[in-house]
């Protein structure tokens, strides 16, 4: 794994929970509680902190995380799945990782069709 994936496997062990958080903001903003010590096992910045903002419409990136290895790992995972893949190619997410270690989650603009709600199955 080289050093620009090291959250992938923290953000694979979420990966569930982070989806169903997903499918349920399609109707309301959501939270989900992460743990503090398992980001800095990892990344060891304790000062600074792993927080970020993260916009992604119709599986575009609409702000820049190319340097925020966090971000760009936990993206790299939902892409990977293809439920996650679905909705965030289909929706307008902003997901935020604020400094009280809750992940927060909405639709800003949802993708209206009853086809693309079916398509999004977890």
């Amino acid at each position: 794994m080289n050093k620009s994936s090291v959250y992938l496997p923290l953000w694979q062990k979420y990966r569930p929970a982070i989806l169903s958080k997903m499918k349920l903001a399609l109707v309301e903003p959501q939270e989900y509680p992460l743990y503090r010590h398992e980001f800095e096992q990892i990344g060891g910045k304790r000062t600074s902190g792993y927080g970020f903002n993260m916009e992604v419409n119709k599986g575009m990136m609409v702000n820049n995380i190319a340097a925020i290895a966090v971000a760009r790992d936990l993206l790299a995972v939902l892409k990977a799945s293809e439920s996650g893949k679905a909705m965030i190619q289909q929706n307008y997410f902003k997901i935020n990782l604020g400094s009280d270690y809750k992940l927060k989650i909405q639709v800003i603009v949802k993708d209206p069709s009853p086809e693309a709600a079916a398509e999004v199955e977890l």
